[in-house]
């Protein structure tokens, strides 16, 4: 009778014990999931402010608004090809990020 109890409060014991490693787990990776968040808004913030910098330096008249031939006369700028390379894009298609930013087709940004 007695190795049976001490079984069962082995048992017992080991049961609270990986309970409270699955809770502790699960918090870590709820922090984790938290702080990828948040990761990536400061990322894409950060882009965001990168590319916010282009048009702005790109804006040659500054107007305020940037025209298509803005935009391609400062993307035949070795630097600028560099810069976009740097923010992963392609500089090919540039005219076409041009394009989907100017919706209403006045060919200004």
């Amino acid at each position: 009778v007695f190795t049976f109890f001490i079984f069962f409060m082995v048992i017992g014991v080991s049961n609270v014990v990986v309970g409270a490693f699955v809770a502790r787990t699960g918090e870590i990776a709820t922090r984790d999931r938290e702080y990828l968040v948040r990761a990536q808004t400061h990322e894409l913030n950060t882009y965001f402010h990168k590319v916010r910098t282009f048009f702005k330096e790109a804006d040659r008249d500054k107007s305020g608004m940037l025209s298509l031939e803005e935009f391609r006369t400062t993307l035949k700028h070795a630097e600028v090809q560099a810069y976009f390379s740097a923010l992963d894009l392609d500089v090919s298609q540039a005219e076409l990020l041009f394009t989907l930013l100017d919706q209403d087709g006045s060919h200004l940004v």
